[in-house]
């Protein structure tokens, strides 16, 4: 699989952006916007800094420019990654926090929510949420992990925020208006949802689908409707 002409990391630091020799300029550019963009916010406020590259510092000041006018602040401080004070620590959830590209092995970067989420409110991690009540319409789910709700879901969710296309949505009822994962997005047909069961999004070939929620549903599925 190619890898991206862009990557961005995060460290306690701040952002490091990668930029993949391999691609050109334009490509760089386009591709370092599209992620900002997708991001919806997330970096906003996040210090960063440009792993060193073949790029000109006419070229570099220009990515800088994109960054900045997102609300990103320059940073030349900023460990790389590989350095021995750079492995990203994640404390708390705060609005603009850096994202690591890779999720972690175990569950120890997970939110617990002891409650609902009201219309209206945004909760946003770099890890796992789950959510012990109901997501109510106009709420919202953001996590560059997977997403469970113990109750119903009836706002937003949108698992793998960065791009893993491995992460998955898990509510107890899922009368979701919008699911997202990764840059894939569902919408509910607008049926009732009366199931009283729990069911899993995830993305197969390209889409997202919903399916009763056992034990080894991650597996290949086997009851499938689209969303």
């Amino acid at each position: 699989m190619a890898q991206d002409a862009v990557s961005i990391k995060g460290t306690k630091q701040g952002l490091v952006i990668i930029l993949n020799p391999g691609y050109s300029f334009e490509e760089l550019k386009n591709d370092l916007l599209e992620k900002i963009v997708s991001a919806r916010g997330f970096f906003t406020g996040a210090e960063f800094t440009f792993m060193p590259s073949r790029i000109t510092s006419a070229e570099s000041r220009i990515l800088e420019e994109i960054c900045q006018e997102h609300g990103l602040i320059p940073n030349n401080e900023i460990k790389f990654p590989g350095d021995s004070d750079s492995k990203p620590k994640i404390e708390q959830p705060v609005l603009g926090q850096p994202f690591e590209t890779q999720l972690p092995s175990d569950a120890s970067n997970c939110l617990l929510l002891e409650h609902g989420i009201r219309s209206g409110q945004t909760v946003q991690y770099d890890g796992h949420i789950t959510v012990l009540g109901d997501v109510n319409a106009g709420g919202e789910l953001i996590a560059s992990g997977n997403i469970l709700v113990m109750g119903a879901l009836r706002g937003i969710a949108h698992a793998g925020v960065l791009g893993d296309e491995k992460s998955v949505i898990v509510a107890h009822r899922m009368k979701a208006k919008q699911l997202r994962i990764s840059k894939v997005v569902g919408r509910s047909a607008g049926e009732s949802n009366s199931h009283n069961y729990p069911e899993i999004a995830r993305m197969v070939d390209g889409r997202i689908l919903i399916e009763p929620y056992t034990t080894g549903t991650i597996g290949p599925s086997k009851k499938k409707a689209l969303f």
